[in-house]
């Protein structure tokens, strides 16, 4: 928890050794007109690699979730059973967006108004002591400013 977009592992001294840290994402999709979902990019340009996260610690992925509201326990939170997984990254020069289209269509499909994500790396941590974190800002490492991740939904009209 906090306002800082990061992850990775070793985020500062204090944090506990071999935890890693994630990164929710909320969309709000009541602006997504009707019809057939072809594509729903996740992508940010606003990206700063820390040590190496990507060869030590995986790839990052984004996996669908849902929840009503933000807390520690969501750490735990099982990705949506059957819900959409993709690799965000697995380099550090990117690309850093994936298509959850599916995530999108059945958001909408269960009159669900949000696409709630979660990013984090395959393994939490490597316990060496030194940071390797992804981190995603404008301005200010520490500061959750809108436009930092994109969600461009395209939509084939009902016909």
């Amino acid at each position: 928890m906090g306002t800082g977009l990061f992850a990775g592992d070793n985020l500062n001294p204090r944090f506990p050794e071999g935890d890693g840290v994630q990164i929710f994402l909320t969309f709000d999709l009541n602006a997504v007109p009707a019809g057939k979902i072809v594509s729903a990019v996740l992508r940010s340009n606003n990206v700063s690699i820390r040590g190496m996260p990507l060869k030590d610690l995986g790839a990052l992925r984004a996996e669908e979730i849902r929840y009503d509201k933000f807390s520690s326990e969501l750490w735990n939170l099982e990705p949506l059973p059957g819900g959409a997984v993709c690799e965000f990254a697995t380099s550090p020069n990117g690309p850093f967006q994936c298509d959850l289209a599916e995530t999108v269509q059945r958001s909408l499909n269960d009159s669900y108004p949000l696409a709630q994500f979660r990013l984090l790396l395959d393994r939490a941590g490597n316990s060496d002591g030194t940071p390797d974190m992804v981190v995603f800002f404008i301005s200010n490492s520490n500061t959750n400013q809108p436009g930092i991740f994109e969600l461009e939904v395209t939509v084939a009209p009902e016909s």
